[in-house]
């Protein structure tokens, strides 16, 4: 079931305007265009970005964008730190790998010295 809809007093710049806009798009005719308004108007809940679900989804990927960032940066702070530690471990494996070469060189000479 269709239902008519008339609109009075529809200032003639603006009636102009939309028989414009109906043809730049491709419309048979005007009625066509503003029926297609209509159904755009429905489908976004809302005539504007403020007031339909776009705007609500827009937001939501804006607070997951943030929170992925969040996230990214707390990981980076972590794979900083975790290369930090791991050149300290480096360091210290090293200095003690000297150790042992000074200690064995130190038995070998002892050994070299008592014979």
């Amino acid at each position: 079931m269709t239902k008519e809809i008339r609109l009075r007093k529809v200032p003639d710049e603006l009636f102009v305007h939309l028989e414009m806009m109906s043809e730049k798009f491709q419309y048979p005719n005007l009625a066509d265009f503003l029926l297609s308004q209509l159904y755009r108007i429905v489908e976004n809940d809302g005539l504007d970005l403020y007031d339909n679900k776009f705007a609500e989804i827009l937001a939501d990927i804006k607070e997951q964008q943030a929170n992925i960032l969040e996230l990214l940066l707390k990981n980076e702070i972590k794979l900083l730190a975790s290369s930090a530690k791991q050149d300290i471990v480096e360091e210290l494996t090293i200095d003690w790998l000297r150790f042992m070469d000074d200690v064995n060189a130190l038995a070998a000479e002892r050994e070299a010295g008592g014979r």
